[in-house]
């Protein structure tokens, strides 16, 4: 198991799809992650101290990974369209927050 502060850039590409009630579904990639929480490129518009529903797609895995977070800060990107932002992992422990560690792990290593 990774330290929750170990941050890392994934060895293949993780996207993620959210959705919140200002919002509708909008899309993004993760540029770095974490057991705590992860930092997504995005166009869509998003706030700090925002609930997300995130489904998270990782590289070879068939069925997204389903999870809640908050926004913990936002940014433009450098050189480029769009905003990064930071996400927190939220919601119950559980199998979905398991197998998000799982794969975060494995994300890590592979």
């Amino acid at each position: 198991m990774l330290k929750r502060e170990a941050r890392f850039v994934p060895r293949r590409s993780v996207t993620v799809a959210f959705e919140s009630r200002q919002n509708p579904t909008a899309y993004g990639v993760v540029a770095n992650l974490s057991e705590g929480g992860a930092c997504v490129w995005t166009d869509a518009k998003v706030e700090t101290g925002q609930h997300l529903r995130l489904s998270l797609t990782f590289a070879r895995e068939p069925i997204p990974v389903p999870i809640e977070g908050r926004v913990v800060w936002t940014g433009p990107i450098t050189n480029a369209p769009g905003r990064r932002c930071g996400l927190e992992w939220k919601g119950p422990e559980g199998p979905d927050r398991d197998r998000l560690q799982e794969m975060i792990v494995a994300s890590a290593l592979r």
